[in-house]
């Protein structure tokens, strides 16, 4: 099961790597490579909008 977040009509993945103590993400279903991190779920989410508002800039 992958954990899902969704903004402005994309999804990205979120899958917690305990090694690093953090959450990764990669934004799904478009053409290109785009993943981010975050140590906290409000840290994740944030850079999650950013990575979205770069897509759609």
């Amino acid at each position: 099961m992958i954990n899902s977040m969704s903004y402005k009509g994309y999804t990205a993945s979120m899958v917690f790597d305990a090694e690093d103590k953090i959450i990764v993400g990669r934004v799904l279903d478009i053409d290109d490579i785009i993943s981010f991190h975050g140590e906290s779920v409000a840290e994740f989410e944030s850079h999650f909008h950013v990575a979205i508002e770069w897509i759609i800039a």
